[in-house]
């Protein structure tokens, strides 16, 4: 079943892959240069389906297409990865906010990356 893109999982996905760019001047695992965000994938680290960390800029990094298809079908490869960026503590806190039942509010969400892009404008 395709999963729906809402206007926020788009907000959060130009952020996650022009921090991407910011961060590592590109994919965030192999280092590929790329000069242009859309060139890159906005890869979750914990699934997406956990929707109270759907949108949780921890939970994603930016990936070429070879290493999000990599990363996707490489569960202990991802628990690292995670862990490389977030550390131990970080991914543990990740996992117990994966496990929150509610629905978050988007609309707070859409204004957060919003203001997360226009501060990424400026640098």
């Amino acid at each position: 079943m395709k999963i729906r893109i809402s206007k926020t999982d788009k907000l959060f996905s130009e952020y996650i892959r022009r921090r991407a760019i910011v961060r590592s001047g590109g994919c965030e695992r192999c280092g590929t240069w790329k000069t242009d965000y859309k060139q890159l994938q906005c890869a979750h680290l914990i699934s997406r389906w956990h929707k109270s960390i759907r949108w949780d800029e921890e939970a994603a990094i930016g990936l070429c297409g070879g290493c999000h298809l990599w990363i996707d079908h490489e569960a202990e490869e991802k628990i690292a990865l995670c862990k490389k960026f977030i550390g131990e503590d970080g991914y543990e806190q990740l996992l117990s906010r994966s496990r929150a039942i509610g629905k978050p509010d988007e609309a707070m969400i859409q204004l957060y990356y919003t203001s997360k892009l226009n501060e990424l404008e400026k640098l």
